[in-house]
């Protein structure tokens, strides 16, 4: 639903990983503090979004409705997104990543575990849709759903099981050493890395966000996000306690430094994981106790 703004997003981390900012390139000799906007071309595609947003939240707001598509709080999920990519891809997060394995990992995890989630709750599809006339609305919806699959996709069981795996499955093919060191040296494999990790991750969230409402239960979201948790505290373990260094680009530092960045990889997707669990586990107890007040009214 929401591919168009994943689109837009990661155009921004692709641009990222052009020629001035992959590694090795001159770009790693002005790592500091002062290495703000080191590729304009970045900031220009989060502002050409931020843009069309506005479009289209502007054209929504000017159309008298009892209920807006979105919310307040959701406008600003889509404005923190932004703010998040913007920040580790423009900051001097960027420029240090190039030096260091552990910010690097920092970098992937701002688009991984904040501004995916962000953007899978902004619901900012259905802004950009507003840009669009009311048919032209009705024929993307319709052209959308003529695409084969999309229709059975769209309510089938699996549908959540096999996200999941595309998004696991995207953690361990870019952070194995070889497709890792061959996308740090190639600027088109560096985008395809943060494309794919952040569409796939955005498409998991919205999977763990809709729980309960279509698909898969809240129960089975649970089970979901520990499985999840269980294979990525298993490929951070694998970095941590790597005897030797793992990733060429990094070969030169302390192990120390790969260690640290495994260690990152672990803790604040736990943390968030098991947020979401018990996010989880408090819809079932109000779903339950709604149930049994209903069932006690009768």
């Amino acid at each position: 639903m929401s591919f168009f703004l994943i689109c837009l997003v990661t155009l921004a981390a692709t641009l990222g990983s052009s020629p001035a900012s992959a590694h090795g390139g001159s770009h790693a000799d002005a790592v500091g503090w002062n290495s703000w906007f080191g590729d304009p071309a970045v900031a220009i595609v989060i502002g050409i979004a931020a843009a069309l947003y506005l479009g289209g939240l502007a054209r929504m707001l000017s159309r008298p409705a009892t209920r807006w598509p979105v919310s307040g709080w959701r406008v600003l999920s889509f404005a923190a997104a932004l703010a998040v990519v913007g920040l580790a891809l423009l900051s001097p997060i960027d420029a240090f990543a190039e030096e260091l394995f552990s910010v690097h990992m920092v970098q992937h995890l701002m688009l991984v575990l904040l501004a995916a989630p962000l953007i899978a709750y902004s619901n900012a599809h259905l802004v950009y849709l507003w840009l669009l006339p009311l048919n032209g609305r009705r024929r993307t919806g319709r052209a959308i759903l003529g695409i084969p699959g999309v229709r059975s996709a769209a309510h089938a069981n699996v549908t959540p099981w096999v996200v999941c795996a595309a998004f696991v499955g995207s953690l361990w093919f870019w952070h194995a050493p070889a497709t890792y060191n061959w996308a740090l040296a190639n600027k088109w494999g560096h985008a395809g890395e943060h494309f794919v990790l952040l569409a796939t991750s955005t498409a998991f969230w919205r999977v763990v966000m809709t729980s309960g409402e279509r698909r898969l239960s809240p129960g089975m979201m649970i089970l979901m996000v520990s499985l999840v948790g269980i294979q990525g505290s298993f490929l951070a373990a694998l970095i941590t306690f790597a005897p030797r260094p793992l990733y060429a680009a990094y070969a030169a530092n302390s192990i120390d430094d790969q260690a640290l960045g495994g260690v990152l990889m672990c803790i604040p997707a736990s943390f968030l994981y098991l947020g979401s669990t018990i996010w989880a586990l408090l819809r079932m107890l109000n779903g339950e106790k709604r149930r049994t007040a209903s069932q006690s009214s009768l």
